[in-house]
């Protein structure tokens, strides 16, 4: 073969070589880049969370009902009572309510029986009423609707007056035909019932008052926060000794007050808790699906080897009276920053970091070290939002290469 046409195959060949070779590289690079999966940084938090049996640790006392009757309270349920307050009456007899009101009409009965008065027709009264109460009140829908409302109250006062003496009048009409003696046979009754023995229970110490007392407020409580265990967290079960019933008898526990001002939440801690749960370091406890700033104060080692946290509670809005066992989360660190997934994060020569793609389309390898918090999917970099971008940082809106194991800084990623 000549030597030309030999040198044309060569080069025609050398040629038909570099075309299949840059062909391949290019279907490669292609390839590669649609495969590639990216992640744009943002900004988020992630929370570390444990979730625990916790008991409440509080200051309370019982009140107690000092002889059997029925019970009447001077306060509601997580009203705050003073010391001395009074709380709670109990009195032998049971009362409904209403009876000055029906004392008051069968004096008025009895008097108009004694003085041979003309006795009105209850009946025909109450009828009476009840036309001007209906009256008063088609005037007061008038005036609404004319938008002339400066007598309204003056009404609404006729109103209650009339319907005070409408009772007075229903109770005089059930008392139907009684005689005088009858009548002061019931007015004597009612005064003895009002006049029966009364009990009246105080307040020792300030706080909340409370119907829920399971009996147990001297194990659970804060002088006795140190001589807890676990077996005795995890065996509690909450129980209710105050009576629901009006009725009730000697020593039953009527109420609790509770100090309202000191709260502890005592949980079992593992080795791994005490790791990353710092004393003194503020944390936030879920329950209830409210959240509630505490902090662990001490853990120790039970009778039962095993460790018990005890966690000082700072906020009062959290109502911790109703009950004292809650299952909770523990959230121990809650770091703030650009959210990494764990899953961009590779080691390359040695040094821990991502690979970012730059505006040209290449990898560029950037090292992580300034983590400020981690879990199962994420770690957390510091982010300062006042700092300017800089291209030797890793920076917000950065695009990260997910599963990064075979990727080179500077490889042609796009």
């Amino acid at each position: 073969m000549p030597k030309s046409k030999k040198k044309r195959f060569n080069l025609l060949y050398f040629l038909i070589f570099g075309f299949m070779l840059y062909f391949c590289f290019h279907v490669y690079f292609v390839v590669n880049a649609a495969t590639i999966k990216t992640y744009t940084l943002d900004l988020g938090e992630i929370s570390n969370t444990i979730e625990k049996d916790v008991l409440i640790l509080r200051e309370e006392y019982q009140l107690k009902a000092p002889s059997a009757g029925y019970v009447s309270y001077f306060a509601d349920e997580g009203d705050r009572v003073k010391r001395a307050d009074l709380v709670a009456k109990i009195q032998n007899e049971e009362l409904s309510g209403d009876e000055q009101s029906t004392l008051q009409i069968l004096n008025r009965r009895i008097n108009e029986l004694k003085n041979n008065a003309a006795i009105q027709n209850p009946e025909k009264e109450i009828e009476e009423i009840n036309n001007k109460i209906d009256f008063l009140y088609t005037d007061i829908s008038h005036r609404i609707a004319e938008n002339d409302i400066s007598y309204i109250p003056d009404l609404k006062e006729q109103i209650l007056t009339l319907m005070d003496r409408k009772k007075l009048l229903t109770g005089a009409s059930s008392l139907g035909n009684m005689t005088v003696e009858q009548l002061e046979a019931k007015k004597a009754e009612i005064q003895n019932k009002l006049s029966s023995e009364k009990f009246y229970i105080k307040s020792i110490n300030p706080g909340v008052l409370a119907f829920y007392s399971d009996g147990l407020q001297d194990d659970f409580s804060i002088l006795n926060k140190d001589k807890l265990s676990v077996t005795k967290i995890n065996k509690f079960q909450d129980k209710n000794l105050v009576s629901e019933s009006e009725s009730v008898n000697q020593g039953d526990v009527i109420a609790s007050i509770i100090n309202n001002h000191v709260w502890y939440l005592a949980t079992e801690v593992t080795p791994e808790d005490i790791k990353v749960i710092e004393r003194g370091k503020a944390v936030e406890i879920i329950i209830d699906k409210e959240t509630i700033k505490a902090k662990l104060e001490d853990f120790y080692k039970g009778e039962d080897e095993k460790f018990v946290g005890l966690f000082s509670i700072e906020d009062e809005n959290f109502d911790f009276t109703k009950k004292r066992k809650y299952r909770a989360q523990i959230c121990y660190e809650n770091p703030s920053g650009l959210l990494i997934p764990k899953d961009t994060v590779t080691n390359y020569e040695n040094k821990k970091g991502v690979f970012i793609v730059n505006e040209v389309g290449s990898a560029v390898f950037k090292p992580i070290d300034t983590i400020a918090g981690e879990n199962e999917k994420y770690y957390v970099l510091r982010y300062d939002p006042n700092a300017l971008q800089n291209s030797e940082n890793i920076n917000l809106y950065d695009e990260l290469i997910v599963s990064p194991k075979n990727i080179k800084d500077g490889q042609r990623v796009r």
